[in-house]
């Protein structure tokens, strides 16, 4: 499915984690894939620990990080992307 600021998206429950340092180890078994997530992405997964709409997550980033609203979008929908191709997001039907 097509992610858009309109979508509903949360993580997927039951993954292991672990803090190194700043960034965020995630180890998917149904993959056996280790991810890492720097403090930005580290941002984001804790944003998705309830389902909320992209565009929320934009703007909540928008008001903790200095960048253009269109880089953040651009940006948080191409990352969440990726943890949807890595079986880590659910989009949730509202």
């Amino acid at each position: 499915m097509t992610i858009e600021t309109t979508t509903r998206v949360t993580r997927v429950g039951g993954l292991m984690t672990t803090s190194v340092d700043n960034d965020l180890i995630i180890l998917n078994m149904k993959t056996s894939k280790y991810i890492g997530l720097n403090d930005i992405g580290r941002r984001i997964w804790e944003l998705l620990e309830t389902p909320i709409l992209v565009i929320e997550i934009c703007r909540q980033l928008s008001s903790e990080f200095s960048a253009p609203p269109s880089q953040i979008e651009m940006d948080v929908i191409t990352f969440l992307n990726e943890l949807q191709i890595e079986e880590l997001l659910h989009v949730v039907d509202v």
